[in-house]
């Protein structure tokens, strides 16, 4: 198997030991960016449209469409991930829609997909995490009509972005020295202003027109432990922590914990954050 196989099989091991976690934790948020994304350009769409949504996650994305194309009484979803979990847990949610909606596994870095076949394209939180980010934009939009749409959300940085300042902050204060010397920084840090976020997606695909909405949203967990228990699934967060030492490990759990429980008022209180992401919608050229 080839290195680059080995990584995305890791990758999909890894989303796939946290999608019981993201669907119940994150989705509620993430779904909601989801649905307006896919509101910002419904009305721009066809009749009956073919809509696609890379990096499907538990299928908040895919349901909407779907729900919409069943509306129109016409058109279809295809939704993709690289997760096997995932899309069953999106083959189940889009269970009542099955006319209009079908998942399958695929890597949304080439999805092997026919060109030119869709009306949209719509990634939520999904191709900016992508190893091979270019391949990601560039495959999304040569599978769009010329006129089709590419619709994706990103974060922003962590001074706009409460969700992620409660996270980073406690978490780097707390880990050893030698996992933050020198400071980590996300792989898509670039794409947290919408400057960035534009000149890469119109450097690596083939699209124009432009525009970057901010969507501003707010993710309510029941308890400061559920948001620790999300952070070490994740993949990202997760990475970090899984670095650490047993012994290490506690101290940052600890450290982490309090940040959270000061926050949340309590360690049987809600933890309530704001989020905040750009969308960026642009056309096939």
């Amino acid at each position: 198997m080839s290195t680059s196989a080995n990584d995305d099989l890791a990758t999909a091991r890894m989303w796939d030991a946290h999608a019981p976690d993201y669907a119940q934790l994150f989705a509620p948020l993430t779904g909601h960016v989801a649905r307006t994304m896919l509101r910002m350009v419904e009305d721009r769409l066809p009749p009956a449209p073919r809509i696609l949504d890379i990096a499907c996650g538990p299928g908040d994305l895919a349901v909407a469409a779907a729900s919409l194309c069943a509306d129109r009484g016409g058109g279809a979803v295809l939704a993709i991930d690289i997760s096997p979990a995932m899309v069953a847990l999106a083959e189940r949610a889009l269970a009542p829609l099955g006319a209009h909606a079908r998942c399958e596994v695929r890597d949304g870095q080439t999805l092997g997909l026919e060109n030119a076949a869709f009306d949209a394209a719509l990634s939520c939180f999904g191709i900016f995490l992508f190893p091979d980010r270019p391949s990601g934009w560039r495959a999304a939009a040569e599978s769009l009509r010329p006129g089709g749409f590419l619709v994706t959300a990103v974060w922003r940085g962590a001074e706009h972005n409460e969700l992620a300042r409660a996270q980073v902050e406690p978490l780097m204060a707390a880990l050893p020295a030698r996992l933050t010397d020198p400071p980590p920084r996300p792989g898509w840090a670039g794409l947290a202003t919408a400057e960035g976020l534009a000149e890469e997606v119109t450097s690596a695909a083939p699209v124009a027109d432009v525009e970057i909405h901010v969507v501003d949203a707010t993710l309510a967990l029941p308890s400061p432990a559920a948001m620790w228990r999300g952070m070490v699934g994740n993949p990202i967060t997760g990475s970090l922590i899984a670095r650490c030492e047993p012994s290490e490990r506690a101290t940052v759990e600890r450290a982490v914990l309090a940040a959270f429980e000061r926050r949340a008022g309590g360690r049987d209180r809600p933890l309530v954050l704001g989020a905040s992401c750009h969308v960026l919608i642009a056309r096939r050229v």
